[in-house]
């Protein structure tokens, strides 16, 4: 079994990102503010660091950007985080390491200008030029971009997906809208229309805080008027893909969420305009689908599947914004290219003390259309969890006491896999999966 391991970092909204301070007791009001700010440390540094740590590791097969490079369309600072996140992941001078590094758009890097006299894909000249000159990947335009990352002779293949095609397309938005936005007089708001309040109204969590206004009306305008899609030729394609036989799983970035997200949001266009039809048509497939995105600056991982349809799943994957930290991602997949299932580890950023941690592991099984993909290895391991359960009479056990289940010793790893392999295929259950392999639990299920 071979595993990939990949770094998916969310919305940066260079330069607008802010370097949250840590807490500092500062009652006393006599001493100089610049004292209190220097015992002040941030965790966005922390983040950055350990981003840049595990992207110049030899283990790491690439790193994956979600989208919202910058705000609001203000395309000048998009070549320096291009500079910025080049630097950062591949160190500096011609002998480093040149790991792929991976992206597709967001809504907020879409100029309003370019957007309005370019058209619908030359909207994306800018961001397009940068990442060959500072050798991206290209952008996704109206296909997929397909990359291949991992050892030459065995590759897996992510699909790079445009979402933010629909990105002030006025033709989009209803006619007044329309007549507004191509004006440059933005002095008074669009009347988007006065809530009603009503009893039955949607369920929302209760507010904490007002929300804040909008510091000018284009971040109205960005946060509401945005109308992601994929479109027709970007799905078709993005499907021949998916459906080619050798693919056993899809891997697929967009910067979009698939799924509504958690906090309501008030928005004519609040989400991906035809989510349900993509997720149905990924779920045709009828096999594992991994769909890494970004926008919402949350970090929701949701399943979804069909019963009907054998295999398919669709297992969604958020990144926060990059302020609150990034995922690694590790993907398990065996010799016959099948994907046995995904590990998230969650870097998190604590701005109370301005620390980075790595919370709990989240191990995802693939929906395997079959158990083919178990070696001998799997089946002679099963054969003796069974007979260690008729023997000691007790069907659980540590990771420790498996050692003398073979001779000669099987290696850490090759174990590793082999119980990951069988969980997936639903002969075991490990308990505590998410952490450490020596903190494992192994159960045998059935009789």
């Amino acid at each position: 079994m071979r595993r990939i391991r990949i770094l998916q970092v969310g919305d940066i909204h260079y330069p607008d990102w802010h370097f949250v301070a840590s807490d500092v007791d500062a009652k006393d009001q006599k001493f100089s503010p610049a004292i209190s700010e220097n015992l002040r440390s941030s965790a966005f540094r922390a983040v950055l660091r350990k981003l840049r740590h595990l992207a110049l590791s030899d283990s790491m097969h690439g790193v994956v950007f979600v989208g919202d490079f910058s705000s609001r369309g203000k395309s000048e600072f998009l070549e320096g985080a291009f500079r910025h996140f080049s630097l950062l992941c591949r160190g500096g001078g011609a002998a480093s390491r040149t790991i792929p590094l991976l992206f597709v758009p967001g809504n907020h890097d879409v100029n309003r200008k370019d957007a309005l006299e370019l058209g619908k894909i030359e909207k994306f000249r800018m961001i397009s030029q940068l990442a060959e000159r500072f050798g991206w990947q290209p952008v996704p335009l109206d296909r997929p971009i397909a990359v291949s990352v991992g050892k030459t002779e065995c590759p897996t293949e992510i699909l790079l997906v445009n979402t933010s095609i629909g990105s002030w397309e006025l033709q989009n938005l209803p006619g007044f809208l329309r007549d507004k936005l191509k004006t440059d007089d933005w002095s008074t708001p669009i009347d988007l229309g006065s809530p009603v309040p009503v009893d039955d109204g949607p369920a929302i969590p209760t507010a904490i805080v007002p929300p804040e206004k909008p510091k000018d009306l284009i971040d109205q305008y960005y946060s509401q008027l945005d109308t992601p899609y994929v479109s027709a030729p970007m799905l078709n394609s993005l499907m021949e893909h998916l459906l080619e036989a050798k693919q056993a799983f899809g891997v697929i970035v967009g910067h979009h969420n698939l799924l509504p997200q958690k906090t309501p949001r008030i928005s004519p266009y609040a989400e991906m305009l035809n989510a349900g039809f993509v997720r149905t048509q990924l779920l045709s497939a009828c096999k594992p689908i991994l769909y890494l995105h970004g926008h919402i600056h949350q970090d929701p991982i949701e399943v979804v599947s069909d019963p009907r349809k054998l295999g398919s799943q669709v297992v969604s994957i958020a990144a926060p914004e990059i302020a609150g930290g990034f995922n690694e991602l590790i993907l398990f997949i065996t010799d016959h290219d099948d994907l046995v299932g995904v590990r998230v580890i969650p870097y998190r950023s604590r701005p109370a003390d301005g620390t980075l941690v790595e919370e709990e592991h989240c191990f995802i099984p693939a929906s395997l259309n079959s158990r083919t993909a178990l070696d001998s290895n799997a089946f002679a391991l099963l054969s003796k969890l069974k007979q260690y359960r008729v023997d000691r009479d007790r069907d659980l056990l540590f990771w420790n006491e498996l050692s003398d289940l073979f001779q000669p010793k099987l290696a850490d790893n090759i174990l590793e896999d082999t119980l990951v392999m069988l969980h997936s295929s639903q002969y075991i259950e490990i308990h505590g999966l998410s952490r450490s392999n020596k903190d494992w639990k192994i159960q045998v299920k059935g009789k």
